[in-house]
């Protein structure tokens, strides 16, 4: 079975070299999707597109991928032009239609820049500001069939290079309605909002905004408190605080209904796509003071994050001397969902914030809105603070946190946060994976991977043999996958399903990753999560699928049948309401997925029955009674708290 593999994988490859030409001869092309939105979902959609070389569209052929060796472009044209950037991979086929190849499209940003962007009237615009394309950097790794990239060329690169593609699916893990709060509390004076008072940690708005003084802290912009193309709904960009980068996450506001607060245009109906849940795992350089930390609490993590402790100390006196410590944006998905699972719990006012946010000890304002080393930015400890603007950053901030190259006389251990995927700890670049150097930890005495940490392979089959070390394709096993993809999570994990902790829900920083869309781009959308939650059981599963998944034997190169009862788990969702108490979005709704409504990062995580999805019409399921949120006390307690309406 092995040997014809190989077999299919070398006739596959001689066929995207002989259909790579196919495209340049192309007049036309049909765009099916343009993305914009988090890197969490960024490898996985790419191999969907992909298929392993065969189009998703019948009668396409073979398909060909690319991912950028520099940024590509997005615009956000209300008011004053505004430019995010970020890395892209473009796949198309090889379909000789009179409508030409088919192209899918996806840039890596932000989850809130994503959203913003797709609920933007007129939405943003993808672009690469050339007449050529940059070279393919190879950046995604993992591709079944072990193929390089290939660089587009005629109607294909034509879409992109100096030319502007409308965006049409945002990729985000966190709900619209998250997504809103977030900006928000970004682009407002810091601050208390008028719905916490006295209760507020004086963090429900972080400064960024351009505004008059008078507007309240955490409140949303509407159109009729900002003049048409008035700069009032466009903020201070946020700013990379890695050394030498220029990297910034722009502010603007929007809106997921009613009308766009900076055009005043009606902003249109979207629809929700789940894809699945992924967790967020806490990576440490751990060379030094570090190197033997395993587990970390929230409260612990919750001190070394807002500031109030920049030392290892924080962990334990074993870990004591300083560290370096480094945090998303606050547009960022993953840095929202850490926020409101680890960090500082949904708020549930008029009782006081539970936790820390990160944004403490920040004073975006005074610091010039970039978290860069700053000593005020650690109310003790002799470490320091860094913003990293994206996932790569993260990543390499992390990588390169004990090189004196990078930080100087501040190299040292680090800790910083991402989703995880085989990807994101394994790129061209930095490879944070089998290493002695690097890790992940453990949250609340909880694996985020694995079913127990640190024993090898003696349960999972797949997890390296080095404690703590985190897992690349070398770690996959020899005599089934040969250390390479594609390979089965039930080769994997030894309990035939990937993530166990996040599927039996004990291990609670997660979120489920989302796609937004409508008409067309929706159904094409919705074909790309289809091929991405197969190839999350059979090929490359960086995700826990949210439904089940029945895959044939004669669908599986290794000749078996395997089933994956998808994500059994949901987290209650609330009404979400801004700093001045007004609400975002209609009532909550739960399941089905197509039909929730309102914020759920943070929520409790509630089961559902094995097989059944909880109806939004059951009245008397416990989650459609109450909106429940995750919360955290010092002593460890991990009980849920009831969300007060707004006040």
């Amino acid at each position: 079975m092995r040997m014809s593999r190989i077999k299919s994988i070398f006739a596959a490859l001689v066929l995207v070299a002989i259909g790579g030409i196919v495209p340049q001869a192309q007049a036309q092309v049909t765009l099916k999707v343009n993305i914009a939105g988090s890197s969490a979902l960024w490898q996985a959609l790419a191999l969907a597109a992909y298929n392993n070389g065969t189009s998703l569209v019948a009668g396409g052929g073979q398909t060909f991928h690319y991912t950028s060796s520099s940024n590509f472009n997005l615009i956000d044209s209300r008011g004053a032009t505004t430019t995010d950037s970020g890395q892209i991979w473009i796949v198309w086929d090889s379909s000789t239609a009179s409508s030409g190849p088919n192209v899918w499209a996806f840039i890596s940003v932000d989850s809130v820049v994503g959203d913003r962007c797709y609920f933007a009237v007129p939405k943003c615009t993808v672009s690469y500001p050339s007449t050529t394309l940059p070279t393919p950097a190879n950046a995604i790794t993992v591709w079944p069939d072990g193929s390089s990239d290939t660089a587009p060329a005629g109607a294909v690169a034509g879409l992109f290079a100096n030319a502007s593609q409308s965006l049409s699916v945002a990729a985000t893990d966190i709900r619209p309605e998250d997504a809103v709060f977030a900006d928000c509390r970004v682009n407002s004076p810091l601050g208390a909002g008028s719905a916490g008072g006295s209760a507020s940690d004086g963090l429900d708005g972080l400064g960024y905004s351009q505004a008059a003084a008078t507007q309240r802290s955490g409140a949303c912009f509407t159109y009729t408190t900002v003049a048409q193309g008035a700069i009032n709904g466009i903020g201070h960009a946020i700013l990379s605080g890695y050394p030498g980068s220029t990297k910034a996450a722009n502010v603007l506001a929007f809106a997921i209904s009613g009308k766009d607060p900076i055009t005043g245009t009606k902003v249109a109906a979207y629809t929700v796509y789940a894809l699945g849940a992924a967790p967020i795992v806490f990576l440490t350089n751990r060379q030094s003071n570090l190197k033997n930390l395993v587990n970390v609490t929230e409260q612990q993590l919750q001190q070394v994050f807002s500031g109030t402790n920049c030392d290892g100390g924080a962990f334990g006196a074993a870990f004591a001397g300083p560290i370096n410590i480094f945090q998303r944006e606050p547009l960022s998905g993953t840095y929202n969902t850490a926020e409101a699972t680890v960090f500082r719990y949904p708020t549930v006012y008029p009782n006081p914030v539970a936790g820390l946010s990160q944004e403490t000890n920040v004073n975006a304002p005074a610091n010039a809105y970039q978290l860069n080393g700053y000593a005020s930015a650690c109310a003790s400890g002799a470490g320091q603070r860094w913003r990293a603007i994206g996932t790569s950053e993260e990543v390499k901030s992390v990588f390169n946190s004990n090189s004196a190259t990078v930080f100087s006389t501040n190299a040292r251990d680090g800790i910083g946060y991402a989703f995880f995927s085989y990807g994101n700890v394994n790129t061209a670049k930095q490879v944070l994976s089998d290493s002695t150097d690097y890790g992940y930890l453990k949250l609340d005495g909880v694996d985020p991977i694995w079913a127990a940490y640190g024993i090898g392979k003696a349960i999972d089959p797949g997890e390296p043999t080095g404690p703590g070390q985190l897992p690349s394709q070398a770690d996959l096993p020899t005599a089934v996958c040969a250390n390479s993809f594609p390979c089965p999570e039930n080769q994997i994990w030894g309990g035939g399903a990937s993530f166990p902790n996040v599927r039996n829900g004990t291990y609670r920083a997660w979120s489920l990753l989302r796609l937004i869309a409508t008409g067309t781009a929706g159904t094409n959308a919705s074909a790309l999560i289809t091929g991405a939650e197969k190839y999350a059981v059979l090929t490359t599963p960086d995700f826990v699928p949210e439904t089940a998944q029945a895959i044939t034997a004669a669908a599986n190169p290794f000749g078996y049948a395997i089933t994956d009862k998808g994500l059994l788990l949901l987290r209650s969702h609330y009404q979400q309401y801004d700093g001045a108490g007004v609400n975002i979005g209609v009532a909550p709704v739960n399941q089905p997925v197509t039909s929730e409504k309102g914020g759920d990062m943070g929520g409790l995580i509630i089961p559902t029955s094995i097989g059944v999805t909880l109806s939004a019409s059951a009245a008397s399921n416990t989650e459609n009674q109450h909106q429940i949120v995750q919360s955290s006390n010092p002593d460890g307690d991990l009980s849920p708290a009831f969300r007060a309406v707004a006040p």
